[in-house]
């Protein structure tokens, strides 16, 4: 965890031009699509950008976010404490035109002159988000006593259900 928030806004293809690099912190309340899906996200996010330019002299912003955050377990609806990692190539690009032209291995991100450092961080976790939250298997509480014996005793019929069909034939 760091000491400083990560800025709210930046001009990313200046910090792109001057090859700034950024480490912070940004709280689980800035980020209400998020805080809507945990259960609870104590501790903050930990953002780490680093803002530069390619040879052909494209706008490029490597991201990294870490936090951990709790949600429900889909196999046994316990708290289930997952660590969210990561990691991301972005090029600044204007408009979605420009995303044709990108080179593999760059995410696009369409920007105007100031970008929202939060709504990215925010993004990012979203995507690392699983689809099926789970404890690892020996992990999750045991499901059968919460729901009671995994065995059934079924009464057992000495006639079957069709007998009665032989009558009408």
């Amino acid at each position: 965890m760091s000491n400083t928030a990560l800025p709210r806004e930046a001009e990313l293809r200046t910090w792109a031009s001057r090859g700034i690099e950024v480490e912070g912190d940004v709280l689980v309340t800035r980020m209400p699509r998020l805080q809507a899906v945990v259960e609870r996200g104590e501790k903050p996010a930990l953002a780490s950008l680093r803002c530069w330019k390619d040879q052909q002299n494209r706008y490029i912003v490597d991201v990294k976010v870490q936090m951990t955050v709790s949600l429900e377990c889909q196999r046994c609806l316990s708290h289930c404490e997952l660590e969210l990692v990561t990691q991301s190539r972005l090029c600044v690009v204007w408009n979605e035109d420009s995303i044709k032209e990108l080179p593999l291995g760059y995410e696009p991100l369409v920007a105007g002159v100031v970008s929202d450092l939060h709504a990215l961080v925010e993004e990012e976790l979203l995507l690392a988000l699983p689809a099926v939250p789970m404890h690892d298997l020996g992990d999750c509480e045991d499901v059968s006593r919460a729901f009671g014996d995994s065995t059934m005793n079924v009464a057992e019929k000495d006639e079957s259900p069709f007998a009665s069909l032989g009558t009408l034939l």
